[in-house]
């Protein structure tokens, strides 16, 4: 009988964001009969995937937020988890915390220890004390880390240096499907889409007004905004002080992101900052033109002539002028030949598998 490897990873909670879904299309494509994912989250965190991981055969285990207790704390509990259940290696996708999660593994034995850098910032205040924080959490990270991951080059010096042996892991997706769904063939109904958590760092209110802009042109356009988080409240009482309920759709969290995205007929991504934007390559696998801000990174292009970037300096009606463009391209490119851009950028998940179950064995 075969041995099964078990790999913790470790989240805040496993819901719908860029890591979580790219492990999640990891997970289904593994070999679980030798390979097997268990995940760590925040105490109290229920997430989108839990019952699916359950299902493939994963635990999911939860200690105190370090936010909410004493690193110490966590560490100790942590180090009791590790010890207490045999981890062939250990993926830890927090961005500068992994430093004491991997500190923890590396004391507990675990063989492999990656520290995956999913973002080019934590959002937070560079104050003094945040500063030394972070340099304290890299020099662990570096000490006690085997494989250094990141979704970027940007993401990847964000956390570990320029100077880091970091490997960029594209954020790979399932290929089949977006082979089943046709390209959404232009109409007179223009439709505008995001998919992303309602965060600030998504810049929602930038959509909002580039979308309003396009109405002044188009009155029958409409928009669709994919996901949930702390900003909804805020978008919704902006729909109804400006009479556009009835004119974007507010689709929450759902499992049917390829074939929505399909849909569209532009995909605009205003971010503030982002570690990757996986959902731009998810638009680019669906065959839909993208216009993205000049803060997500340009890995993200795939050549396909697809994806488009824009200063978020300029006027949010600039970006519609641009996005009106955009729509009244050429025709978009077969699958044929976005499958072959896909692979050749590294974005099928079942050569990302071949490579991580290498690493994960230890070889």
């Amino acid at each position: 009988m075969r041995m099964t490897n078990r790999v913790l990873h470790v989240f805040r909670a496993m819901n719908v964001g860029g890591a979580e879904t790219m492990i999640m299309n990891v997970y289904r494509a593994m070999d679980r009969q030798t390979i097997q994912f268990d995940f760590l989250v925040d105490k109290g965190e229920s997430g989108f995937y839990d019952q699916e991981i359950l299902d493939l055969g994963g635990r999911i285990f939860q200690l105190p937020s370090p936010r909410m207790s004493k690193i110490l704390s966590y560490r100790k509990e942590l180090l009791m988890l590790l010890k207490n259940n045999q981890f062939s290696a250990i993926h830890s996708h927090p961005h500068s915390f992994s430093g004491i999660i991997l500190e923890a593994a590396e004391k507990a034995k675990i063989p492999v220890r990656i520290a995956h850098s999913h973002t080019t910032s934590d959002g937070r205040k560079a104050t003094l004390v945040r500063q030394f924080y972070q340099s304290f959490m890299k020099r662990l990270i570096h000490k006690n880390a085997t494989h250094l991951f990141s979704c970027s080059l940007a993401a990847g010096e964000s956390l570990f240096g320029r100077d880091a042996e970091t490997i960029v892991l594209a954020n790979s997706i399932n290929l089949r499907d977006y082979e089943r769904i046709s390209v959404h063939p232009k109409s007179d109904t223009m439709v505008i889409g995001h998919v992303g958590r309602f965060d600030s760092v998504k810049n929602h209110p930038f959509f909002l007004e580039v979308f309003s802009h396009l109405r002044k042109k188009y009155p029958q356009a409409s928009a669709v905004l994919v996901g949930d988080g702390p900003e909804k409240t805020n978008i919704q009482a902006w729909l109804a002080n400006n009479n556009l309920q009835d004119s974007v759709k507010l689709l929450g969290i759902r499992s049917d992101v390829p074939t929505i995205i399909s849909q569209f007929d532009l995909f605009l991504f205003p971010s503030i900052y982002e570690g990757l934007g996986n959902v731009v390559i998810e638009a680019q696998a669906a065959g839909v033109p993208c216009l993205v801000s000049d803060a997500v990174p340009k890995e993200i292009n795939l050549a396909m002539n697809l994806v488009n970037f824009k200063s978020l300096q300029d006027s949010a009606e600039s970006w519609a002028e641009e996005a009106e463009k955009i729509i009244n391209k050429n025709p978009r490119p077969s699958w044929d030949e976005r499958k072959l851009k896909l692979k050749r950028f590294g974005y099928d998940v079942a050569d990302n598998v071949k490579y991580l179950e290498n690493v994960y064995r230890g070889y």
